[in-house]
């Protein structure tokens, strides 16, 4: 409760901050409020659960999750400074968007009450429609911004509308009343259960990005700002498969075995498509973008069957996950930090003489969203395929093949960074130094490399 009370709090500071004209103290402030938000998040799970009147519940599930979200915020609002270059004017109302976000995620992640759940996703979603047209200037940001209200706004009608039906079956909102009343629910309004139950998956797979709910996801991600981009693809994820799974564990006496078909069917489908088509990407942002849905569809893997230590195996993934992404965007910002050239592989041309230390990591993180052993990625996705490989074989074989397919396209970037020549029309040198950036991106490379040594280290 706490670490929603500060976040809420440093947001509502951001925001007078850039109107009073601290902007330069921002990025520090921001890093210094997430630094306490976590360690008071830590401290509070010590004590054991915390109710607020059964509308939120804060324990280790959504400690974990929370987490997450806060260390992968604190790594890009270190990177604020340079990343948000572009909306000087407006960098306050940026970090503070980015606290309101996170007080969705909270909510998201430790909801205990339907209602809170939808709350949560409105106020994560209304922030981020903002971010991502943040950048007034480019048509792009601009049409991404639309879309993603479109995409946001569809979300929103099957979400309230798969409640509205789950009230009606079962006149509550609450998780531990719907499921002590499954059991005379699904007797007395199957239809209505089950319609509510795949209007509310549907509202999930818009958030999360899964096929076929995806369609303009890919253009979001071009189109928005770097650090926006990265923040879409790591703090979002994390809450839409950390509310999910919560969805998922909480009504599973009311999931029949057709509802685990269509989402095994939903991560299939979501695995092929996005690894098949980012190989066929000439734009950077936009590979990873469906590398991003792709990785989506891992997860849903262990969605499918969940036991007592899926909620582990889904973090171990995400922080490995989250990791790579942020050390990977924020070497592409270093790169190109006033987002003035396009995105392409070509950005990567040379970077092995250039900067040996940064292309080696960006290498690691390359190599570890692949799922190459000995990287934490690999043993991520042997988490997921040990616990899915029993009841669903032929989807662990579908995993394996996509697997082998991102390799294809993640090396493209490797293969330009050391096989590649500068071409002549750009310089040897690298921009001004990112000194944040720097930091970012050897935090993300140590946390890999003990997470690759010490895999077992994320536990509930």
């Amino acid at each position: 409760m706490k670490t929603l009370i500060l976040l809420f709090i440093s947001g509502i500071f951001s925001l007078f901050g850039g109107i009073f004209g601290l902007k330069k103290i921002l990025p520090l402030f921001a890093t210094i409020a997430l630094a306490t938000a976590l360690g008071y998040l830590c401290y509070d799970s010590y004590y054991g659960p915390e109710y607020l009147r059964n509308m939120l519940v804060f324990d280790n599930y959504s400690t974990l999750f929370i987490a997450i979200a806060i260390g992968s915020t604190l790594l890009i609002a270190l990177m604020s400074a340079k990343g948000f270059s572009y909306t000087n004017e407006s960098f306050g109302d940026i970090i503070g968007l980015m606290f309101f976000v996170l007080c969705g995620v909270v909510c998201m992640v430790s909801f205990n009450n339907m209602v809170m759940l939808f709350l949560g996703i409105e106020i994560l979603s209304i922030p981020l429609y903002v971010m991502v047209g943040s950048n007034r200037n480019n048509l792009k940001s601009n049409e991404a911004a639309l879309k993603y209200f479109i995409m946001g706004a569809f979300a929103t009608g099957f979400l309230l509308f798969g409640i509205a039906l789950i009230y009606g079956a079962t006149r509550t909102f609450d998780l531990d009343a719907i499921r002590s009343l499954s059991a005379t629910a699904l007797e007395s309004n199957p239809a209505m259960i089950s319609i509510g139950l795949l209007f509310i998956t549907i509202a999930f797979a818009f958030k999360i990005a899964a096929v076929p709910f995806h369609y303009w996801s890919p253009d979001v991600y071009q189109g928005s700002p770097t650090l926006v981009t990265a923040f879409m693809a790591t703090v979002v994820k994390t809450a839409g498969l950390g509310a999910f799974l919560k969805f998922i564990i909480y009504l599973s006496p009311m999931l029949s075995s057709d509802w685990y078909l269509i989402l095994a069917i939903m991560s299939a489908a979501t695995m092929l498509f996005a690894n098949m088509v980012a190989v066929l990407q000439d734009d950077f942002k936009r590979m990873m973008a469906y590398s991003s849905i792709s990785h989506v569809g891992y997860v849903l893997m262990a969605l499918i069957t969940v036991n007592k230590d899926t909620p582990s195996i889904v973090g171990f993934y995400l922080i490995v996950y989250s990791l790579a992404t942020i050390g990977i965007f924020a070497c592409l910002l270093i790169l190109n930090p006033n987002h003035n050239k396009d995105n392409s592989f070509s950005v990567f041309n040379g970077l092995g003489k250039r900067s040996p230390v940064l292309a080696l990591i960006l290498t690691v993180c390359l190599l570890s969203l692949s799922g190459i052993p000995p990287f934490p990625g690999f043993f991520a996705k042997y988490s997921i395929f040990k616990q899915a490989i029993s009841e669903h074989l032929w989807l662990v074989v579908i995993a394996i093949c996509s697997s082998a397919i991102s390799i294809y396209y993640y090396f493209r970037a490797i293969t330009a960074m050391y096989f590649n020549k500068v071409e002549a029309t750009e310089s040897n040198e690298l921009p001004e130094k990112n000194y944040a950036g720097y930091v970012v991106i050897s935090i993300a490379f140590v946390a890999l490399i003990v997470l690759a040594i010490f895999p077992n280290i994320i536990g509930l």
